[in-house]
């Protein structure tokens, strides 16, 4: 291995390591929000009850979960394909971990002020932001395959585009629907769980193997 490729892949190496240590961090955050009912004593039917409240919580915990999660597969996706790295690259990467690592704040917002409408529409921003800039990283990595590799086809590189727009485009498109009531647009984020799925069936043979 030449000198330059050595250190090409080492550098690669920090900034994946680094982007996997703050996915991690910020999903076991996410459970922190979550409250164990005060019991003092009470019976079984006291205790169901008060989980059956917290159930909300639960909802939206398992939701920023599974958009994290998705992140995180797409962020390793990505990256598996970028085989030289900038300093565009490593500053779009930096701005993605900070609203990583600010799941555990958008959480806590949703739950406590889940029906004021600024709350929502701050939460679908946060929600978005690290879809567009992952974008914007597939984005600049592509172009003219200047950080990729110089065999992957065209047409692979369009579609992981248009992929990479799906998941922030409902958080934007969710928006307006607060203007209504903000729980309508609490309930159309869980439209993404049926929609990733789908996306995945429907594109799995498309995914490049190097």
């Amino acid at each position: 291995m030449k000198k330059e490729d050595y250190y090409e892949e080492r550098g690669l190496d920090r900034i994946i390591g680094l982007s996997d240590a703050v996915f991690a961090f910020s999903l076991t955050l996410l459970a922190l929000d979550l409250v164990v009912p005060d019991f003092h004593g009470g019976d079984a039917a006291f205790l169901t009850q008060s989980l059956i409240t917290e159930f909300p919580r639960f909802l939206i915990f398992f939701m920023t979960f599974f958009i994290t999660g998705a992140y995180w597969i797409s962020h390793h996706r990505i990256f598996r394909f970028i085989r030289r790295y900038d300093d565009m690259l490593m500053q779009l990467n930096m701005v993605l971990l900070i609203f990583i690592i600010l799941m555990p704040f958008i959480t806590k917002l949703i739950n406590e002020h889940g029906a004021v409408q600024i709350a929502v529409i701050i939460a679908a921003l946060g929600y978005a932001a690290p879809g567009f800039l992952l974008t914007g990283i597939w984005h600049h990595a592509s172009k003219g395959h200047q950080l990729i590799d110089e065999k992957i086809p065209h047409d692979f590189i369009r579609a992981t585009k248009i992929k990479s727009y799906i998941t922030p485009l409902v958080f934007l498109f969710s928006m307006p629907l607060s203007f209504i009531h903000p729980s309508y647009t609490l309930y159309s984020w869980f439209l993404l769980i049926p929609l990733k799925f789908f996306i995945q069936f429907k594109y799995k043979a498309t995914w490049y193997k190097d």
